[in-house]
């Protein structure tokens, strides 16, 4: 039998990690949420001043719309997402990529509003796509590194 050294009777703590937070916590997904409930509140927003209408100057009766209500509320989920997300992104890079929120827009009243998209209009949507591109992707690199 080897002989005991003085710490072997000794049992050794294990260190104990810090907990991962579940995946839907994470900062980039949150960017991605609030950028999409945005994008969808302004649709809510749209779709709820146009069935109210009245012609008013603050078109106050658009209160009365589901979808005014619905807009509302995305903008502060929106905003809980985006406020939980700055706590860990750098600024200049999350409200960058809070530029997705230009193309989700034109292209969501597009499908769902019937809108019309001129062409230069969708090279400008093209351009601000490869910038949140552009943006995203040294972000991929360094979370992988992480």
């Amino acid at each position: 039998m080897p002989p005991l050294s003085p710490d072997s009777d000794r049992s050794v703590p294990e260190p104990n990690p810090s907990p991962r937070r579940p995946w839907f916590l994470n900062a980039y997904l949150q960017i991605g949420i609030s950028v999409a409930l945005a994008a969808a509140a302004q649709l809510f927003l749209k779709l709820g001043t146009v069935q109210e209408s009245n012609g008013s100057l603050f078109n106050v009766a658009a209160l009365n719309s589901h979808w005014v209500w619905l807009g509302i509320l995305s903008m502060l989920l929106s905003l809980v997402s985006w406020l939980y997300a700055l706590r860990s992104v750098p600024l200049l890079i999350a409200f960058n990529l809070a530029a997705g929120t230009h193309v989700i827009v034109p292209i969501g009243s597009w499908v769902f509003l019937g809108e019309q998209i001129p062409p230069i209009r969708w090279l400008g949507i093209l351009i601000v796509t490869l910038g949140v591109f552009v943006i995203a992707r040294p972000l991929s690199r360094v979370e992988e590194r992480l």
